[in-house]
């Protein structure tokens, strides 16, 4: 089974200064799975958390309980911007890939590991592709990005992105478990949001 806690942090213009932005240095990159679900089916577990940044306080942005965890019958439903999940033997291979229909500026350009892949939709694109790390059973990788967007109105907002992949092999798992494990893989896609 795969556990994935989805992280999301908000902020807008004003909250572009360094003394807001060394607040969002202390960010938890990890929460508590709290009520998580007695009952549960799939191999894929998704726990969504947004928050947003107004000055120096991090509000939790309620979802409603029906999206706050989503079960995912296989793998292959899962769909998470800019990252691709895929099976192998007895792991799961991680590959973070610039998503350019989901995903906000900078664009991120580097190596495409589908570059002369014909049967690839990333095929010839000069974006970045890259596998990052493979989880064997009980492994656990962190993955950190941001993203500048615009909305509606033209006014720009940020976003900083968490995603903790747990290969997990356990029944239930413990309300804890992203915060009493440090991960065995880190991969930061941090670029500068102007």
């Amino acid at each position: 089974m795969l556990l994935v806690q989805d992280i999301c942090l908000t902020w807008g213009k004003k909250e572009r200064n360094s003394a807001y932005a060394k607040k969002r240095a202390e960010f938890p990159m990890a929460y508590l799975l709290d009520n998580f679900p007695d009952t549960f089916h799939g191999d894929v577990i998704v726990h969504h958390l947004n928050f947003c940044q107004r000055g120096t306080t991090f509000q939790n942005l309620w979802v409603n309980d029906t999206y706050r965890f989503q079960f995912y019958s296989s793998i292959q439903n899962l769909n998470l911007t800019n990252l691709l999940i895929q099976p192998d033997t007895e792991s799961y291979e991680v590959t973070f890939f610039y998503d350019a229909h989901r995903s906000g500026q900078p664009i991120r350009q580097g190596h495409n590991k589908d570059y002369h892949n014909v049967d690839s939709l990333l095929y010839r694109h000069d974006i970045l592709n890259e596998t990052i790390f493979s989880l064997k059973r009980g492994q656990y990788g962190r993955v950190i990005w941001n993203e500048r967007k615009i909305y509606d109105t033209g006014e720009w907002y940020y976003q900083l992105h968490v995603s903790n992949l747990l290969h997990y092999a356990g029944k239930m798992p413990e309300q804890d478990i992203f915060l009493i494990h440090r991960p065995d893989f880190e991969y930061k896609q941090l670029a500068v949001l102007y």
